[in-house]
């Protein structure tokens, strides 16, 4: 009896718990199909952000390859505003690159496109440490649920900053993270311009300013041995390393003395390529070093700051056409002999600042008689402070570095040495770009740079 009357006062209660069931299934689905769309977008926002973060450091190693980081704004250069124009054209050329090479930065099968104007920003208010900025956005990205109610398209954006770090041209008031450059040669040049043709010469990086002499770039000298004669242990031909005293306006040359070199296994060698010379396999460190990309960190943190930043080794006499700097430099470079040759690549540096310097791959290049913009002629070349002397014959003097020269190899100079032509075994260069060292250390860990044989260090900043 009484299950009849209960019922009775629950006629409309039958199948309310399917109901509660399938409205809690709509709601699990919904709740799944925008975790999953969620997790989709922040995948994609990720990807997207390394993208931009690529793109931004190579429209930085863009900046830092067109020189103009090594001009002042003031008094201004006159390259200066050229200068910038060719990094804007660079930097623009990098990015494109990155974002329309095949299967490169996708995300979600998609290619990342430019979120920004046109041309992309570049702050020039640090002319030592130019930032640019990439925003990059992906529209359209593939949602799997969330279409079903109608929802627009989704797109993620991410914005990076690069910035090319010269700190010579920083205020010398302004305390700067110091450099820490790799793939470094042990060639310790002397500070003085030799173009000029007069001995001693303005110094390449003032050391009072530590302002660099832009003048430099784009012009060519030889690198002569201070060692006198072929001795061993070297002795210097003067002190300081100076401008030689056989070098005119027709011939400029400026001395160097070697460096010593802690081996690493580390260093990456030049492979063979086709026909041409094997891998290089120096008979010391020293012409090891010259041969190959060293993988030490080259400078202490307190480059420019006088404190020990490279030692001078009197243990070795690379001078001559069969020293080790020469037989090194002619391997690294694909060489057959001295002098200039069809094996090895070539310089056009004629173009600057309207142009990038044009490199031509040799017959040794992969790739021959094609415009290249890597090349194992370019170099990272120490400069040495030469307000004081190098006492003699003291093996293991401390010297300090004052600044890096980039520079491109173009030829092992063949003598025979006469008034106003290189001695036989010199290292004849192009100067590409110069960084200087501002001594006023802020404490911070060095910018570790130079794997790009470039001597300005490229980095992220974060945040943007």
């Amino acid at each position: 009896m009484q299950k009849n009357i209960l019922s009775r006062q629950r006629p409309h209660e039958h199948g309310q718990t399917i109901i509660l069931v399938a409205i809690s299934l709509v709601s699990l689905l919904a709740m799944a199909a925008l975790a999953i769309d969620v997790v989709t977008l922040y995948v994609a926002r990720t990807e997207v952000q390394r993208a931009a973060d690529a793109a931004a450091l190579a429209a930085a190693k863009a900046i830092a390859d067109s020189g103009v980081t090594t001009l002042q704004i003031s008094p201004p250069d006159p390259n200066l505003v050229a200068a910038r124009s060719l990094a804007q054209t660079m930097a623009t050329s990098a990015v494109s690159g990155l974002l329309s090479a095949p299967a490169i930065n996708l995300v979600s099968g998609k290619t990342p496109t430019l979120n920004t104007i046109t041309p992309i920003p570049i702050d020039w208010t640090r002319q030592g440490n130019p930032h640019v900025t990439i925003s990059l956005k992906v529209s359209s990205l593939p949602t799997f649920f969330s279409k079903l109610w109608g929802g627009t398209a989704a797109s993620v954006t991410a914005t990076a900053t690069a910035e090319a770090y010269n700190p010579a041209n920083l205020p010398t008031t302004t305390p700067i993270t110091p450099i820490a450059l790799k793939s470094v040669k042990p060639w310790l040049v002397a500070n003085t311009d030799p173009t000029l043709g007069i001995s001693p010469g303005p110094k390449i990086v003032d050391t009072g300013t530590w302002a660099v002499r832009s003048s430099l770039i784009g012009k060519s000298f030889s690198l002569v041995s201070d060692c006198v004669g072929s001795t061993t242990p070297c002795t210097l031909s003067d002190n300081p390393p100076q401008i030689p005293v056989n070098s005119n306006a027709t011939g400029p040359q400026v001395d160097y003395v070697p460096a010593l070199v802690t081996p690493n296994t580390a260093n990456v060698c030049p492979a063979s390529v086709g026909s041409c010379n094997s891998s290089c396999a120096g008979a010391s460190n020293y012409e090891l070093s010259v041969e190959c990309a060293d993988a030490n960190v080259y400078s202490y943190p307190n480059c420019g700051s006088g404190g020990t930043d490279a030692t001078w080794n009197n243990s070795v006499n690379p001078g001559g056409a069969a020293g080790a700097s020469a037989t090194g430099a002619q391997c690294l470079i694909h060489a057959t002999g001295a002098g200039p040759g069809p094996q090895q690549d070539t310089l056009n540096p004629t173009l600057w600042p309207g142009a990038p310097m044009q490199i031509t791959g040799g017959t040794c290049s992969l790739a021959n008689a094609q415009l290249v913009t890597a090349s194992s002629s370019i170099v990272t070349i120490p400069i040495i402070d030469t307000n004081t002397g190098i006492p003699l014959p003291v093996s293991g003097q401390p010297l300090i570095v004052v600044g890096y020269l980039q520079a491109f190899i173009n030829q092992i100079d063949p003598g025979p040495g006469a008034f106003g032509v290189p001695p036989a075994g010199s290292i004849n260069i192009t100067v590409l770009n110069i960084a200087g060292c501002n001594p006023n250390n802020n404490g911070a860990n060095p910018v570790i740079g130079g794997s790009g044989t470039s001597p300005v260090p490229v980095r992220l900043i974060t945040p943007p």
